[in-house]
């Protein structure tokens, strides 16, 4: 994974740790909006898939494609928890919160998220914020899919999203690589 990441012609760091497809996913703990604990976990009994959508703030140049994906989300046919989460709360994501339809939206307080999943920006003028990232973690709790750009002006994947939403439900049996 690249450890570069480009904003308005400025070049930033990612934190050094990062995870890659095929790995088991990391529980995270993470705030809700009540700044209640919650724990997001990488499987569950119900068996769904969960997919974690990170942007380093919600302003009008992400709020757009943040809302995209929250429309495609919603009118996903298959179960499917879906969490957006910044670093940290602020009245323009308040007001993004109440435009979303499938999204939970959490924040990475204890930065988690951030050091787990290799999305903490470490330099630059997002010091200290999450990237643009998408995981996609199957029904076994594998990370299935992951769209993190370099140049957060460019948007992420969504047909590639959609096939490989498609693989990780068509490709999960239930039987784990042993059964």
């Amino acid at each position: 994974m690249e450890s570069k990441i480009v904003y308005k012609d400025e070049f930033m760091e990612l934190c050094e740790d990062f995870t890659d497809v095929g790995y088991m996913a990391e529980n995270i703990e993470v705030r809700d909006l009540f700044q209640e604990k919650k724990l997001i976990t990488r499987s569950s009994s119900e068996r769904h898939m969960t997919l974690l959508l990170s942007f380093p703030h919600a302003k009008e140049e992400f709020a757009n494609e943040i809302l995209a994906l929250d429309e495609l989300m919603s009118r996903i046919q298959v179960e499917l928890k879906c969490y957006l989460i910044f670093d940290e709360d602020s009245d323009e994501k308040t007001v993004l919160k109440n435009r979303l339809k499938k999204f939970e939206m959490v924040f990475d307080a204890d930065n988690e998220f951030g050091s787990l999943y290799g999305t903490k920006l470490v330099s630059g003028t997002l010091e200290d914020r999450l990237t643009k990232a998408l995981f996609l973690i199957s029904k076994d709790g594998a990370i299935f899919y992951i769209d993190m750009p370099n140049d957060l002006s460019r948007p992420l994947d969504v047909d590639r999203l959609r096939v490989e939403l498609n693989r990780a439900y068509s490709s999960y049996t239930g039987v784990g690589c042993h059964g």
